[in-house]
């Protein structure tokens, strides 16, 4: 089970969703930014760079073909992952069992640098990462319908649905439904000994 921390740092509702989103993928990858994200242009690029100042996020070398976020000055692609810290501060426990396969190329991490304006080519990566946003979205509103059954759903069950791990499905409760959406969901076990979740009312 996830451990929740006594005090975790408070974070933004756009800080929530864009964090939330990255907990929900394989690799923690915050790109590409979720779909209905209104925040754009230099108010991203702070949110980013307080969310790197705090260690909940951090820049790492990816692989071609990866969402790419930077390029520096010779021409590596970069993109932006979600760190330990940043599990933690939406209550989820990043073990070593749990932990997925990044995108990122194994090579060693780079220290915060300042990004570079950005170029042609990261514009037309976040054409293309818009383009991927929606079957993230669409798993979000199927896991949500799932919840409001009132005979509830169990974490495996959503996992099967979306492909997601199990600490991701806990994160998405604890990011989203309970402090983004503030939804009332309630956590039972029934008399099979199975413990299931739904929305209340």
């Amino acid at each position: 089970m996830p451990k929740v921390q006594s005090q975790t740092p408070k974070l933004t509702d756009t800080q929530l969703v864009i964090m939330s989103a990255a907990a929900n993928r394989f690799d923690h990858s915050l790109l590409p930014f979720p779909k209905g994200l209104t925040v754009k242009g230099a108010p991203l690029d702070k949110v980013i760079a307080t969310l790197r100042n705090r260690n909940l996020i951090e820049e790492r070398r990816i692989v071609d073909g990866a969402p790419e976020w930077r390029r520096d000055e010779d021409n590596r692609a970069y993109g932006l992952f979600i760190t330990t810290a940043g599990l933690l501060a939406l209550g989820i426990e990043d073990t070593v069992e749990d932990r997925p396969a990044h995108a990122a190329a194994n090579v060693p991490r780079q220290r915060k640098t300042a990004a570079k304006p950005r170029s042609k080519a990261r514009k037309a990566s976040a054409a293309k990462s818009k383009e991927r946003a929606g079957p993230s979205q669409s798993k979000q509103e199927a896991v949500i319908k799932m919840l409001r059954r009132k005979s509830g759903v169990t974490i495996d069950e959503i996992v099967a649905e979306t492909g997601w791990q199990r600490h991701s499905v806990r994160g998405f409760f604890s990011g989203l439904i309970k402090k983004k959406l503030k939804l009332p969901l309630v956590s039972e076990v029934s008399k099979d000994g199975v413990r299931r979740y739904h929305i209340a009312g």
